[in-house]
């Protein structure tokens, strides 16, 4: 798994601290870790998005799209689960479908990641619920922070086309599959409207 550096954690090596600041230095890996599937296509790393920058887009564009488009939905929560949907990463890393792990097996690493990283923390047990939500998808907000996750990888996919990576269908594709709400399936069209020729 290509990063940008080792996992921070390990600076805390043989040292007690605050629960905080103990998952504070796991999470920052997110920062450190380069989105893979981008690499795999040839996005040279010093462009390539990490974890973190993805899942802050993520969380943005829910708070967005959920005020613009879903009145229905809760807002705060769909931004609450989109800002906890990959920080198992922090852990397992940034699984693609290329790289031969399950689904379940996906899950159940990334789960026991969740236990370790928010666990700890006043309120774990309610982000991992909120995680949980996500990857059973059993509410509204879970499941159009699901659709978001992947809409936003069809716009970075656009920048990324913009700045010379050459043909990304392969992830449009893959956008298309998940948008089942006709408004973001109105903001995909756009989006491929303003891909390059």
């Amino acid at each position: 798994m290509k990063t940008k550096s080792s996992p921070p954690v390990a600076l805390l090596r043989g040292r007690k601290t605050l629960p905080l600041i103990e998952t504070y230095f796991e999470l920052n890996h997110l920062k450190q870790l380069f989105r893979q599937g981008w690499l795999r296509v040839g996005i040279p790393t010093e462009r390539c998005e990490s974890v973190a920058e993805h899942s802050l887009f993520v969380a943005l564009l829910c708070l967005f799209i959920a005020d613009s488009h879903f009145p229905e939905a809760d807002a705060g929560r769909a931004v609450r689960i989109a800002l906890l949907h990959d920080l198992g990463e922090a852990y397992v890393g940034d699984l693609t479908p290329h790289d031969g792990v399950g689904r379940e097996d996906k899950h159940a690493r990334e789960r026991r990641a969740m236990e370790q990283l928010v666990g700890k923390l006043p309120r774990g047990a309610e982000y991992l619920a909120l995680w949980d939500e996500y990857e059973q998808g059993t509410s509204f907000e879970a499941r159009l922070v699901r659709q978001v996750d992947r809409l936003e990888m069809g716009l970075q996919a656009c920048v990324y086309e913009h700045q010379g990576a050459g043909d990304l269908s392969e992830f449009f594709a893959s956008v298309e599959k998940v948008l089942e709400a006709p408004e973001l399936r109105a903001v995909l069209a756009e989006l491929e409207a303003l891909r390059p020729d």
